[in-house]
């Protein structure tokens, strides 16, 4: 089963990233202009401050919707709208009172906390479906594992698992590994190799890393992870494919034995 690849590039994700970015952009930016000019038709029923707070609410939309930049962008508009239509001169950048310079500022600290706590709740949100699908992910394995009769069938599963879970350009077996590679180690550590971030976790080596297929203290070759650079993958994420290949490494020996099994029967 040496050299079975499973290649996949996604830029459809990326795409998908990118235009929910832009989406949350809309809304953060144009729905505080959208409100700003309806409060116009209000301005001199409500105070400052109280329209201050409702642009707040499309800045939190937008984060919640397309992330930190969408959520910075909003809170950047949200502020020059109420600067623009909320402060005389109207219809001017331009302030005449302290109070409306100290509002604005006020404004624009509160919308960009109220932006990274939308961004939070939504990395929250993400992290718990991530966190789904992770176990979704070893859990089909684990079931085909226990049912397949071919170890090839485990083998094409567990690389599109691992291409889908940290996002790889390419995922391949190799039975019997011949370059050294850094290692993915047991405990989630990238080995072998200086370490880069990206973002806040860090980055897989572009030019490889080896996930060893292991079972019952006997080595059966190796995953070989191929990922763009920049990749990030979390401690969870690495411990997941960890434990894919430790499901790979079982299905492996339990073929290994039964053909021992059947040549001693023969």
């Amino acid at each position: 089963m040496t050299g079975v690849r499973h290649r996949s590039n996604d830029p459809a994700e990326r795409s998908q990233a990118r235009d929910r970015e832009f989406l949350g952009i809309a809304v953060g930016a144009l729905g505080s202009i959208a409100l700003a000019s309806a409060l116009v038709l209000v301005r001199g029923e409500i105070i400052n401050a109280n329209a201050a707070l409702a642009l707040v609410l499309p800045v939190l939309a937008g984060a919640v919707i397309g992330g930190r930049r969408a959520g910075i962008a909003g809170a950047v508009v949200a502020t020059l709208s109420f600067d623009f239509f909320f402060t005389q001169p109207y219809l001017s950048l331009k302030m005449q009172h302290h109070n409306d310079v100290e509002t604005t500022v006020i404004l624009l600290v509160v919308a960009l906390v109220v932006a990274e706590i939308g961004l939070r709740a939504r990395a929250m949100r993400g992290d718990a479906l991530a966190s789904k699908s992770e176990v979704d992910r070893l859990y089909r394995i684990a079931e085909l594992a226990s049912h397949a009769t071919d170890p090839a069938d485990v083998v094409l599963a567990v690389q599109a698992e691992l291409i889908g879970l940290l996002s790889l350009d390419d995922c391949w077996y190799e039975g019997s590994p011949t370059e050294a590679l850094p290692r993915l180690g047991r405990n989630g550590a990238i080995e072998d190799v200086a370490l880069k971030f990206a973002g806040r976790e860090f980055e897989l080596p572009a030019h490889g890393v080896e996930l060893t297929v292991a079972a019952r203290g006997a080595s059966y070759g190796r995953l070989v992870l191929q990922a763009h650079e920049g990749t990030a993958a979390s401690i969870e994420q690495r411990r997941v494919a960890i434990a894919l290949a430790d499901e790979l490494g079982l299905a492996l020996a339990s073929s290994r034995r039964l053909e021992q099994d059947l040549g001693i029967h023969d």
